[in-house]
């Protein structure tokens, strides 16, 4: 059975763009005490989603798992999920800048209806969990570095970590099995021990010692491989006027950031036996990112108005396991942006271009698969972050030996439904994707690279910065690999449907910050 996209990669879609790890500090959290420098607040989020995703997975349909180990066939599955998270976060200053911080949180989830619409769901038969999300504790001091004034954060626990935007470190929670919401995805903490964070201005860093979250029995099989991982990361970085990017990604005009990290252990049991990647123990890992408004070029509007993202991962493994010697493996992406500030409505056009490693031949002694590891959506401005599309990048195409070209184009209509401070954004995302080799998917040789043409359109509302909602739609077409990926995943012993060109979706969801 060919396991999909979901099996190696972790994240929701809207959600994350509007409302990511950092901008909870933004939200007002109800204060329960504040006395003589000792500061608590309580506060809950909510959201919510809903799907309809007609002739899924170009016709060969969503099978869910029964519980007598047989499967049940969705052509045209339905399905929506929900969740709460209610958290506490706690300050107490001692006197001379030094603070306590500390906050626990937990998450209750459902899925309902057929699931979602994997070709094997991976959360049908209605799960519903409630588990610990956050639980850390840590203290807050300044320092000078360089005659420059710097705040160091030391914080142990359970806690979410983010490098720049998540495209490589992001999210330490998968949510499949019984933990439910798997579009959604509102789990991010990592385990501890922990992270050191040195913010200054304009150099920031962070070194972090983080295991990430995997339980097979909670998951039913579908979990990550637990990750042990020690690194650092350290930005360059121009801020937005008033903006503190040292501690909030969305405030930087400008970064250039270099990550590094090194699997200290990683689970190789028999549950990723059929793991595309080599064993992640041992694996070193390096990335080059940057974005923003790199080359100012006022006569040109580009001081403000065009953009330039990107990300390169290398991954290296001299001893990978499963039968490989090594792995050598890189994914990147780059991005050219630009918002026609003069224009109404101010439509915003960008390109992006990514590109996952993967090999010819599946059966090689080195292991050229690109491992996301812990990717998160992003959390900037596209409905969708880094999938590549809400049809077959979220349901069928694998995140490795993958080409993808993506237009998005978004404007902000002058428009308030209910408020003068609302705002309503209107977006067209295209997705092109190929498999780099047929061959190392395997597929037959002449199947052809190309998957699918995919069109979306979504309605963003925003109510404020605490109430959020969206309303998406679209249709992808085939290509000769994508019918073939279709076919392969269909449970052995099972007939295989006729398939068609097209598959599609309507799906909806809120959120709401209390």
């Amino acid at each position: 059975m060919r396991k999909t996209v979901h099996s190696l990669v972790l994240g929701s879609m809207g959600l994350c763009m509007a409302f990511g790890v950092e901008s909870k500090s933004a939200q007002a959290d109800t204060t329960l005490v504040s006395v003589r420098g000792l500061t608590l607040q309580g506060g809950l989020d909510i959201g919510g989603s809903a799907f309809f995703v007609p002739h899924a997975n170009f016709g060969a349909g969503s099978y869910a798992p029964q519980k007598n180990g047989a499967y049940q066939r969705h052509k045209n599955p339905v399905y929506g999920e929900f969740y709460g998270k209610p958290m506490l976060t706690g300050q107490w200053a001692l006197g001379h800048g030094f603070t306590v911080i500390g906050r626990a949180s937990a998450i209750g989830a459902t899925t309902l209806g057929n699931g979602d619409a994997e070709e094997v769901s991976q959360t049908s038969g209605t799960p519903r969990s409630i588990y610990l999300e956050e639980a850390n504790l840590g203290v807050e001091m300044p320092v000078k570095l360089f005659g420059n004034p710097n705040k160091l954060t030391i914080l142990g626990g359970r806690q979410a970590f983010a490098v720049d935007d998540g495209f490589l470190i992001g999210k330490g929670t998968y949510s499949a099995g019984n933990r439910g919401a798997w579009w959604y995805a509102p789990r991010f903490a990592f385990s501890g021990p922990g992270v050191i964070k040195l913010e200054g201005n304009p150099v920031r860093a962070d070194v972090f010692m983080l295991e990430s979250n995997s339980d097979n029995d909670i998951d039913t099989g579908y979990d990550r491989p637990k990750t042990k991982f020690v690194g650092f990361d350290v930005s360059w970085f121009v801020n937005r006027p008033g903006g503190h990017g040292e501690n909030t990604y969305a405030d930087r005009a400008a970064f250039v950031t270099l990550t590094y990290f090194h699997v200290r252990e990683a689970d190789t049991s028999s549950h990723y036996d059929y793991s595309a990647r080599g064993d992640r123990e041992g694996m070193n890992v390096a990335s080059l990112s940057w974005g923003g408004t790199l080359f100012p070029i006022k006569q040109l509007g580009i001081s403000k108005n065009f953009t330039f993202y990107g990300d390169f991962v290398s991954e290296q493994n001299s001893h990978a396991g499963n039968g490989y010697k090594s792995v050598e493996a890189y994914g990147m992406f780059l991005e050219p942006g630009y918002r026609f500030s003069m224009l109404p409505w101010q439509p915003s056009l960008f390109y992006r271009y990514t590109r996952y490693s993967g090999a010819r031949n599946p059966e090689g002694s080195v292991k050229r698969s690109y491992d996301t590891f812990f990717l998160y959506d992003g959390k900037r401005y596209t409905y969708g972050g880094y999938w590549p599309g809400e049809i077959v990048g979220m349901y069928l195409a694998p995140l490795s030996n993958l080409e993808v070209q993506q237009i998005d184009l978004t404007a902000t209509p002058p428009v308030h439904l209910l408020n003068a401070q609302d705002s309503l954004k209107l977006g067209l995302h295209y997705y092109d994707l190929s498999l780099l080799y047929a061959t190392g998917a395997g597929l037959k040789p002449h199947t052809g690279r190309h998957i699918s043409d995919e069109l979306d359109f979504s309605a963003e509302y925003t109510l404020n910065a605490t109430t959020s909602a969206a309303l998406a739609g679209g249709v992808a077409f085939s290509g000769p690999a994508g019918k073939a990926l279709a076919r392969s995943g269909v449970p052995q012993g099972y007939a295989l449907p006729d398939l068609g060109h097209h598959a599609g979706i309507i799906e909806a969801y809120f959120f709401k910050h209390f």
